[in-house]
């Protein structure tokens, strides 16, 4: 009787066994285009990216809805370096990802499909012209620029200080004890547009627009630049007209004062 009963068990091992072999077999296309798509990704997002990407799908079809900036939104929360940064900013992540559910759960027939595809292909397209892999620093900027980033500003957490943390760390000074003059410093990042950039140096610097062109190539491709010398009070108008603009835009300008 046992050994009968062991015969049978080794028979049905083997059926499965079979079975797994001839599913492997008949989908052996599939599955070697998965490992190329997997390849693929390793080498267009980095690996909290990857994480977050499949738990914003997850989240997606859970809901059996089409991927979104609120999807995305919910997943890059769980990154680590992201929480922190909400923590420094006297953010809480729980309260900011409990809205985000509570707003995927109500929601059901106002999602637009393509509203995902285009917000990846954006910060794709981001990190790809910087030659890099994308982050979840990529997807948050654009998600910022939805919708959906009106749920980072849950004071005294804003979405747009949690981009400028994530992108430059700590705000720069706009005035420094016991100087009278200042130089006001512009720095580079991968989120604010050229013509932005000329924009402020042109209408709140008054630089005319060769000179605000030359500064921004050299913003660009030198990761810095002198803006100009100036008073410290006409600095720091300066400074704080050239950030509304900025915010505005949801760009993460870095302009700050450095000593003469």
């Amino acid at each position: 009787m046992y050994a009968a009963g062991v015969e049978a068990f080794v028979l049905l091992i083997s059926s499965f066994a079979a079975s797994g072999v001839l599913w492997t077999w008949q989908n052996r296309a599939r599955i070697r285009e998965e490992r190329l798509r997997q390849k693929q990704l390793a080498t267009m997002l980095d690996e909290d990216m990857q994480i977050a990407l499949h738990l914003a799908k997850h989240a997606a079809t859970s809901r059996n809805q089409p991927l979104g900036p609120l999807h995305v939104l919910y997943a890059v929360l769980q990154t680590e370096r992201v929480a922190a940064a909400i923590a420094k900013l006297g953010g809480d992540t729980a309260a900011v990802e409990a809205a985000v559910t509570t707003q995927l759960d109500e929601t059901v027939h106002d999602l637009d499909p393509r509203d995902g595809n285009r917000l990846l292909g954006t910060a794709l397209g981001i990190a790809h012209g910087h030659a890099r892999p994308m982050t979840c620093i990529d997807a948050l900027v654009m998600i910022q620029r939805t919708p959906a980033g009106e749920l980072l500003d849950q004071p005294p957490l804003s979405g747009d200080a949690l981009v400028f943390e994530l992108v430059h760390g700590d705000a720069p000074p706009v005035t420094l004890p016991r100087e009278t003059h200042v130089h006001v410093v512009l720095r580079n990042d991968d989120y604010t547009t050229m013509q932005l950039v000329e924009h402020i140096l042109e209408t709140v610097f008054g630089i005319e627009p060769t000179r605000a062109h030359e500064l921004m190539r050299t913003v660009h491709e030198g990761g810095r630049a002198v803006v100009g010398r100036f008073g410290v009070a006409d600095a720091r108008e300066k400074i704080t007209a050239a950030r509304a603009l900025a915010k505005a835009s949801h760009a993460p300008l870095w302009l700050g004062v450095e000593a003469c």
